[in-house]
């Protein structure tokens, strides 16, 4: 009778002990919750706005008057137009030269507009000058004085001419401010003289700004 009474015991407590391990497995189980979220920044073109204007101050489209470095002996120049509905512009821009030494200066403004910091990143010139005599005009003297039209832009202090673009880097317009533009078409001292009238046409001119440097 004591060993039956004795493997009833030892029955006993080997359930407990087992009952004891798996409440400590359960114990140490555990969940890990995971969450997961995207986001996507999709920036408003429209908010990014330069253009170009007559005045420093504010937006005038305004037509732009030229300033003639001398006034004799007499030559001539259109006032520039300025048109912001589509791709900004500024066009009409011509001079009549009469002889070496004269210059035409004329002056304008960058405005940034919109709601974005606008990086400078480049001045282009497209299409090349051409020199064309009118009638009773010597190609060969056209062609020479040709060599002596220059066109060159400024816009702030970085500066370029259509033979020589400089490298442009951390020109930064903030919001509501602007850059002065300054177009010189000069004549050159010291340049062959045409024996008659002669059209030039200059390059196209683009101010390439971006929202990143």
């Amino acid at each position: 009778m004591n060993k039956s009474k004795r493997r009833k015991m030892l029955t006993i407590i080997t359930l407990i002990v087992g009952t004891f391990v798996v409440a400590l497995g359960y114990a140490t189980l555990s969940d890990s919750l995971a969450i997961s979220t995207s986001a996507t920044v999709n920036p408003d073109t429209s908010l990014f706005s330069v253009v170009f204007s007559s005045d420093a101050n504010s937006v005038i489209e305004n037509p732009i008057v030229p300033t003639l470095n001398k006034t004799a002996p007499l030559f001539t120049a259109t006032s520039g137009t300025i048109d912001n509905t589509n791709t900004p512009i500024i066009e009409n821009m011509h001079v009549t030269f009469t002889e070496p030494g004269q210059s035409v200066t004329y002056k304008a403004y960058a405005h940034n507009t919109g709601k974005y910091l606008a990086y400078l990143k480049s001045i282009t010139f497209s299409g090349t000058k051409t020199c064309t005599p009118k009638s009773g005009t010597s190609p060969n003297l056209v062609a020479s004085a040709c060599n002596g039209i220059t066109f060159s832009v400024k816009v702030g202090k970085e500066a370029a001419t259509s033979t020589s673009v400089s490298a442009i880097t951390n020109h930064l317009l903030y919001e509501n401010l602007k850059d002065e533009i300054t177009i010189v078409i000069t004549y050159e001292t010291g340049s062959q003289i045409a024996d008659g009238d002669f059209d030039v046409t200059l390059p196209n001119v683009s101010l390439s700004y971006d929202s990143a440097d």
